[in-house]
């Protein structure tokens, strides 16, 4: 070592205490450090290095060591560190995450290998491929779907096959342990009657086969699902793909079949290093476990602290640091660092009350093990209590955090020393909204996917109408309209729905109006100028697709577009230059590896990263130099504060956050994990979050929701309580400062609203109105839908469900239209009824792709063939199907309908409405009012509107008896069923009351409030795009 950095070194040992000096010092051997948090773990890893190349015993040189970190980021800290030790020779030192260590191994053995031409997958391309392999599915296979999602699979068998690597996982060997798992099913407990039940005839001892039976469907699954995963590895192969997993199982299967590349590496490296080894994962420990295999005692050091394990989700198991202690156990050298340089000791001793809840710790594997942390840094004698705040609601307890920051601020505290910490961002998006408007410095670092902004989803809008326009004319009538109210064209919304009546009503296309500066002067148009401006662009735009580079194109529309003025003139332009530079960017990418990249192809490829969850991320940053903290609670991990505020501890908010599972049922006999594990490393989770503080830690909840609904503070709150002498405070609020926050807050965000434009406009649109239960069930909905939809008529766009709900509807009226002009009532044979739905089919294959057309294809084959079997011989022969009332009346009201199919007995009826959809969910939509529905399901009110309609209608006098929905798909029992319906007089009542209630609001044109439901488009479209005016005439109203 340079003498220059011989004294840095020495002062940086002399700073050691004693555990952290024996940890550096102890060279042979395996090593085993736990080391906590705030006990100085980076120090011992780079002082280790510097004192094996300062010791005369060891001849180590850099290049023998090897020192695997956890992140990039690690590498680079580890290494800026040694270099203030040792100098330039840090870079002769092999740090690596595993990932680099074994891709320096593939580069070093390319012949090997063979893998010169190979490229890395990108998450895009898996997805498709796993799309391939779907589709290539056996139809009896349990993986195939033909309705809702058929590439549900997808993300499940992606995180199955990731979990594999990760663990080396073999088909084989899961399957294996599937039947192990099934095996010992009728010994658990869990599977076991423990009291009898006469009624059902259960006796104490007998086994619950529903329970067993559940459990072997399930594992039938993740059969299905690893048997494909040879295949999909071809796949990959065929494609020239790898993925960063193959990386180590490549790396593993080298080391295992070839000697001579082992003894290379097992030959270089004479010391080991790992840090964070509590979050390695199954094929990186394998690794480690090859290499250093070679000696009976390797030199391997592993830092780590099971406590901090909580990574599981990336494969990490608190397992490994007990399975490193196990495989050494006779030999290893095992060092605590107990003393604790960040933390109060009160803040010590509850975060130790918390996990000494675990069972999982190596504390209760070895023998005299203790981690109890002694507090010695600058706080360690302060006695400021630990503080667990519960609230009366949630908006009480935002509303005191806000203040407690406000004040903190106006203190002049560093604000760098001060952090919230939270579950997940969107529990602090009202604080950091609240703190921004009050230019309070802060630090957000938020992954944002842009494809789901506004902003960027009104440029795709924008791409995907001039595509369609450019493939055939007037296709795209349903985009123009929300195209024409983007802030960045100008466009009054009064003059838009006048040119939506014009169009209406002429039966023009839109083209055709706005190109027309005559017919724009003749509607009296205050935009007609800008108008003509969009007209002139669309066109122009069109009739450059062939002759332009993508990435011209868009420019283009960017400049002359307006829309880089826009971004200019707006005061969040940084933001927005930031996002529309990495969308152009993205463009650029995809060009520059396939340059024949057209629009169509492009949109495409958005389609699938949008239909599949692939983001296209920038980071959303709020930096200031000295600004409060905002992190999640694995963020934190390695950070440290003064003050930390812990909120929004409840329940729902961590023990019981249950993400949908990711993947198939994995057995606790490849595991060795159970639903306890879970929770145990979200208290290892809690646990890391609560020891960031140094002096001051709040610890909040609320008691209940701002809808009042009660919550349940998160066990590890009450886990606290329980191991600490610490009192629930309850702080009194001040009602201004409530008030005050909630009415920022409302001030802040734009609910879905809209002012009317052309009032006279609207009510003539209305003249005419008959009330559908189509319109009752949208308006009681979603007033803001009834208005684009059915006032100013937006033209939609086609969509599978629509054109498979109207094939299937168009079978079943001829299949009974047949059957009645028969002459003897004998229905046509099932082929003719399934070519009934091909033609039905055929004349909406607009409605599909070729691939979603050849799928609803062969799923209504199955459905038909087997819905005729069934119901043949049990069909009512006298009937009138597409039964059409068009002069009825109630309460004045004048309503409308058309009836799938009506049944007859005499003059008494049954009406039956086809339902095209999943039968769990329509089933929900027959309820009866009641308090948490006050306007019952849709289907409830479709009947009962259907009795008031045939009631009504004077000409034909029928009796409806019942209605019935005749569910088209099977239920997930693998049945066709039907619900039936008697009406009773309350029901009538209620509907009618809704009927005339609705009618009066729309005739007053109370349809301007929305739903606010987060996949409203019509709302989201109001919030985010609409240009509201309020007309003169409304205001003097």
């Amino acid at each position: 070592m340079a003498s220059q950095f011989d004294q840095s070194f020495q002062d940086e040992l002399s700073k050691l205490n004693e555990a952290q000096k024996s940890a550096v010092e102890h060279l042979e051997g395996p090593v085993l450090v736990i080391a906590g948090p705030g006990t100085g773990k980076t120090q011992i890893l780079s002082a280790r290095i510097g004192y094996i190349l300062s010791s005369a015993d060891t001849q180590a040189r850099p290049h023998n060591i090897l020192c695997l970190t956890y992140t990039d980021a690690g590498t680079i800290a580890m290494r800026k560190r040694l270099l203030k030790f040792i100098g330039p020779e840090a870079y002769k030192v092999h740090i690596h995450t595993f990932h680099s260590f074994c891709n320096q191994v593939i580069q070093e053995n390319l012949d090997y290998f063979g893998f010169r031409d190979l490229q890395p997958i990108t998450e895009l391309e898996s997805i498709l491929l796993f799309k391939e392999l779907i589709d290539d599915l056996g139809p009896k296979n349990p993986l195939k779907r033909y309705t809702g999602d058929a590439y549900y699979e997808v993300r499940r068998l992606q995180v199955l096959f990731n979990l594999m690597k990760k663990e080396n996982w073999t088909p084989e060997l899961i399957e294996e342990k599937i039947k192990e798992y099934l095996d010992s099913l009728p010994f658990r407990e869990d599977f076991i009657y423990k009291r009898a039940n006469a009624k059902q005839g259960i006796k104490a001892g007998d086994l619950k086969k529903d329970k067993i039976r559940e459990e072997e469907a399930k594992l039938e699954l993740l059969r299905a699902a690893c048997q494909e995963f040879p295949k999909f590895e071809s796949m990959m192969r065929k494609k020239r793909r790898y993925d960063y997993n193959d990386m180590i199982l490549w790396v593993l299967e080298a080391f295992r079949k070839n000697e001579e590349i082992l003894r290379r590496y097992q030959e270089q490296y004479l010391y080991f290093l790992v840090d964070e080894y509590q979050d390695t994962n199954g094929a990186q420990n394998e690794i480690l476990n090859i290499l250093t295999g070679y000696w009976d005692k390797p030199n391997i050091f592993a830092v780590g602290d099971d406590d901090q394990s909580i990574y599981r989700f990336q494969g990490a198991s608190v397992k490994n640091i007990i399975d490193f202690y196990d495989r050494f156990k006779e030999d290893v050298k095992t060092i605590v660092l107990t003393e604790n340089y960040r933390s109060s000791q009160n803040i010590l001793n509850s975060s130790a009350g918390l996990i000494n809840f675990n069972e999982e710790r190596l504390v209760r594997k070895i023998n005299g093990l203790s981690k109890d942390l002694f507090a010695k840094g600058s706080f360690a004698n302060s006695e400021v209590e630990v503080n667990i705040l519960e609230y009366y609601n949630v908006i009480h307890e935002e509303s005191d955090i806000l203040n407690q920051l406000i004040k903190l601020y106006e203190e002049g505290e560093d604000l760098s020393e001060v952090a919230v910490i939270y579950r997940s961002h969107k529990i602090v998006d009202n604080l950091v909204r609240m703190l921004e408007t009050r230019n309070i410095p802060l630090n957000v670092r938020q992954q944002t996917n842009i494809l789901t902004l506004p902003f960027v989803e009104s440029l795709i809008s924008l791409l995907t109408y001039l595509s369609e326009e450019y493939a055939k004319p007037h296709s795209a009538e349903f985009l123009l309209y929300e195209i024409m109210h983007y802030n960045f064209f100008s466009i009054n919304a009064r003059d838009i729905a006048r040119i939506a009546r014009k169009c209406y009503e002429s039966k023009e296309s839109w083209r055709e109006v706005i190109s027309s500066r005559e017919k724009l002067f003749m509607l009296n148009l205050e935009s007609a100028r800008h108008i003509s401006a969009l007209e002139e662009n669309l066109s122009y735009w069109i009739k450059e697709i062939p002759n332009i580079t993508l990435q011209t194109l868009f420019e283009k529309i960017i400049i002359k577009g307006g829309i880089m003025s826009y971004i200019m003139n707006s005061s969040d332009k940084i933001w927005l230059m930031q996002v529309v530079n990495t969308f152009f960017d993205f463009i650029k990418d995809e060009t520059a590896k396939n340059p024949s990249l057209d629009l169509p192809s492009f949109l495409s490829l958005l389609k699938e990263m949008k239909e599949n969850g692939i983001s296209l991320t920038v980071n959303k940053v709020i930096q200031a130099e000295k600004g409060i903290n905002f992190v999640t609670a694995h963020s934190s991990k390695g950070l440290e504060f003064r003050h930390v505020f812990l909120i929004s501890c409840t329940s729902s908010n961590w023990e019981k956050q249950r993400a949908k599972s990711q993947t198939y049922k994995i057995p606790d006999t490849l595991t060795e994990a159970d639903t306890e594990d879970k929770t145990e490393e979200e208290r290892r989770l809690f646990y890391v979050a609560m020891t960031r503080a140094k002096e001051y830690l709040y610890i909040s909840y609320a008691a209940r929701d701002n809808a009042g609904k009660e919550l349940e503070m998160s066990r590890f709150v009450a886990e606290v309580l329980e191991s600490e002498v610490i009192n629930v405070k309850h702080p009194e609020l001040n009602e201004k400062s409530i008030s005050d926050y909630q009415f920022s807050l409302l001030a802040s965000e734009r609910p879905a609203e809209l002012s009317l434009s052309d009032i006279e406009f609207m009510k003539d649109s209305l003249k005419n109105y008959k009330m559908s239960v189509t319109h009752l069930n949208k308006f009681l909905s979603c007033p803001l839908s009834f208005y684009f939809e059915n006032v100013l008529r937006v033209p939609s766009a086609r969509s599978e469900s629509m054109g498979f709900g109207n094939a299937m509807h168009s079978a079943l009226y001829m299949l009974f239209s047949k059957m009645s002009k028969s002459g003897n009532n004998e229905f046509p044979t099932a082929d003719e009824f399934y070519s009934f739905f091909c033609v039905g089919m055929y004349n909406h294959r607009s409605h599909f792709t070729d691939k979603e057309y050849e799928r609803r294809l062969e799923f209504g084959k199955e459905l038909l063939y087997d819905y005729y079997a069934k119901y043949v011989s049990q069909w009512n022969r006298i009937v009138a199907v597409e039964h059409r009332i068009n002069n009825a009346e109630v309460s004045g009201v004048p309503i409308t309908g058309a009836l799938d199919k009506i049944e007859f007995d005499g003059k008494k009826v049954n009406v039956v409405d086809y339902k095209t959809g999943n039968p769990e969910n329509g089933k929900k939509k027959l309820n009866r009012p009641s308090e948490k529905d006050p306007n019952g399901g849709d289907y409830w009110r479709q009947i009962v509107f259907y009795r008031i309609l045939l009631d009504s209608d004077k000409s034909k006098n029928y009796e409806m008896l019942s209605g019935e929905i005749d569910f088209l798909q099977k239920d997930s029992k693998k049945e066709f069923i039907k619900e039936k319906l008697f009406v009773l007089p309350e029901d009538i009542e209620i509907v009618k009351g809704q009927i005339k209630s609705t009618y009066d609001k729309i005739m007053n044109l109370e349809f301007t409030q929305g739903c606010n439901k987060d996949e409203c488009y019509w709302c989201n479209f109001v919030k985010h795009h609409y240009r509201t005016e309020i007309p003169d005439s409304a205001m003097d109203e």
